[in-house]
C-alpha cells in the first residue's frame, strides 16, 4: 500500500475482510497510530483519551458480501493478534465507512451454513442495541425493523430463498446502523474471546452465547450499570418489548423474554445450529484451563461498557460454563 499509495480502499466481503481493511486503512495513513491505544476500553467512545486518527487521504467503501457484520456502516474493527489469538474490538467513529453498498446479488450463493450463522449475528446485534445502556428513540427504530425482518426471513434465506436473502441484507445493514449508535454488550464480549480461544466462526460464538446472557441480563442485577443517564436495570422490560414487537406470546415480561429466547434457540435449531461449546468439539480439558482467563478477557472487552447489567467477572464466568453444556438451550 505504501509503494501504491491508493485513494481508495474497496472493501469487499465478509465482516473479517472489511475489518482487516478498516485496520490497513489507519495504519496506511497513520502509521504511528497506536494499536495498544486504539484497543482501550472506554465508556464512550465519543469521549476517549486516546484518540484515533481521521482519515486524510483514502476514501473507504464497504461492501458486504454476507448478512451478519453491519461492518459497512459501523466504528467497529474486531481484529484477532495471532499469537494470543484474543479479539479486541477497535471502535471509533474515525474507523466509520465513508460509503456503504448494500446490493443483495452479492449473497445470493452464500452457503447455508455461513447464512445461518450471520444471521443469528444479526438478531444478537439488533437485541444488544435495543437493551443498550446507550440505546435511543432512534436505535430502537433500527434494532425493531431489524429484528422483524431477521425473525421472519431468516429461515426462508437459510433455504435459498432469493428476496429473503435481500431482506436479511437489509436487516443486517439496519442492525449495524442501531449498533454504531447504541452499541453492544457482555454477548459480543463473550463470543469475541470464546471464538478466538476456540477457532469458533463469530456467528456461532455468537448463537451460543445469546440464550445464556439474554436471561442473565432480565435478572436483578447485582450491580447497577456504570452509564450515569441509565437510571435502572430494564433489560426484562426490553426483552418483552422486542417480544411484543415480534407477536410472541406471553403475559407478564418474563413469560415474553423467555418466548424471545424460545423463538431464538427454535430458529437456530431449525438450520441445524447447536447452542453448545461441547457439541461444537471444544475440548473440556481445553475449557476448563481457559475459562477463567476468558471471563477476564470478556469484562475487559470495549463492547461490556454498554451492557445493561454490570457484570462480575465471577458471573461472566458463570455464563460461560454453562455454554458448555447449552444449558437451557435442548431442543
Amino acid at each position: 500500500m505504501k509503494a501504491f499509495k491508493p485513494d481508495t480502499i474497496i472493501a469487499l466481503g465478509g465482516g473479517s475482510a472489511m475489518d482487516a481493511a478498516k485496520g490497513m486503512w489507519l495504519f496506511y495513513e497513520h502509521p504511528e497510530a497506536s494499536f495498544l491505544g486504539a484497543k482501550q476500553k472506554f465508556l464512550d467512545i465519543r469521549k476517549r483519551t486516546y484518540k484515533v486518527p481521521v482519515s486524510e487521504k483514502v476514501t473507504y467503501i464497504g461492501i458486504p458480501t454476507t448478512s451478519g457484520t453491519g461492518s459497512e456502516v459501523t466504528p467497529y474493527a474486531v481484529i484477532t493478534d495471532s499469537k494470543t489469538h484474543v479479539k479486541y474490538p477497535i471502535t471509533d467513529y474515525a474507523m466509520q465507512p465513508d460509503i456503504a453498498i448494500v446490493d443483495p446479488q452479492f449473497v445470493e450463493t452464500v452457503p447455508k451454513r455461513t447464512t445461518a450463522w450471520t444471521g443469528l449475528d444479526v438478531i444478537t446485534h439488533a437485541t444488544e442495541a435495543y437493551v443498550s445502556t446507550m440505546a435511543s428513540d432512534f436505535t430502537r427504530g433500527w434494532s425493531i425493523q431489524a429484528l422483524q425482518l431477521a425473525f421472519k426471513y431468516l429461515k426462508a434465506s437459510y433455504d435459498g430463498d432469493k428476496m429473503a436473502r435481500e431482506k436479511m441484507h437489509n436487516a443486517s445493514t439496519l442492525a449495524g446502523m442501531a449498533f454504531a449508535n447504541a452499541f453492544l454488550g457482555i454477548n459480543h464480549s463473550i463470543a469475541h474471546k470464546l471464538g478466538g480461544e476456540f477457532n469458533l466462526p463469530h456467528g456461532l460464538a455468537i448463537a451460543i452465547t445469546y440464550p445464556q446472557v439474554v436471561r442473565y441480563n432480565a435478572e436483578i442485577p447485582t450491580k447497577l450499570a456504570m452509564w450515569p443517564k441509565y437510571n435502572h436495570n430494564t433489560a426484562l422490560a426490553d426483552y418483552a418489548n422486542i417480544a411484543r414487537a415480534l407477536g410472541l406470546p406471553g403475559k407478564t415480561d418474563e413469560e415474553l423474554k423467555e418466548s424471545l429466547v424460545k423463538a431464538y434457540i427454535d430458529l437456530a435449531h431449525s438450520m441445524d445450529v447447536t447452542l453448545s461449546l461441547k457439541a461444537n468439539r471444544v475440548e473440556k480439558k481445553h475449557f476448563d484451563a481457559t475459562v477463567d482467563e476468558l471471563a477476564e478477557l470478556a469484562y475487559e472487552d470495549q463492547c461490556t461498557t454498554a451492557n445493561p447489567r454490570e457484570p462480575l467477572i465471577s458471573e461472566l464466568k458463570a455464563i460461560i460454563e454453562r455454554e458448555w453444556d447449552g444449558q437451557g438451550t435442548e431442543k
